[in-house]
């Protein structure tokens, strides 16, 4: 798996230099593409420490007009708490990504399914775009700054 991505990663600097694009930013957005998928996946599979490592500390998530989650405690009590629903199922598919010119920041957006109990007990699926602010931090992870 590893040779895949370094070969994966070779051939998109070789094929950058030849367009005259940007290579670090490229890589860059592929890195992010790459953490937003692992991201999905931890949330479909309910691996709770690695969902929750995905948000930073001070992280928001914009869930409607009357609710907004601020901070780490909040978003962890919320996706606790919605697992307990047996129907509960959550998974989304990035379709793109940007990265800023320096690497710091950078958005992915794609399509999201979120499958649920209603308070009448009732099976509701509901799908919808998604964007996700990112800032990378210093070690070189991304972690989600804003979510809507």
């Amino acid at each position: 798996m590893r040779n895949q991505i370094s070969l994966l990663l070779l051939l998109l600097f070789v094929v950058q230099v030849a367009k005259g694009q940007s290579t670090n930013s490229k890589i860059e957005q592929e890195m992010l593409i790459r953490a937003d998928k692992a991201w999905s996946h931890a949330a479909k599979t309910n691996d709770m420490e690695k969902l929750w490592s995905f948000w930073e500390d001070e992280a928001i998530i914009l869930m409607s007009v009357d609710v907004t989650l601020k901070g780490i405690d909040q978003i962890k009590r919320f996706t606790t708490q919605a697992r307990t629903d047996p129907n509960f199922e959550i998974s989304w598919e990035v379709q793109g990504a940007e990265v800023s010119e320096k690497g710091e920041m950078g958005y992915t957006y794609g399509i999201g399914k979120v499958q649920r109990t209603n308070e009448a007990g009732e099976l509701i699926i509901t799908t919808k775009p998604y964007l996700t602010v990112w800032k990378k931090l210093t070690d070189g992870t991304w972690k989600c700054k804003i979510e809507n």
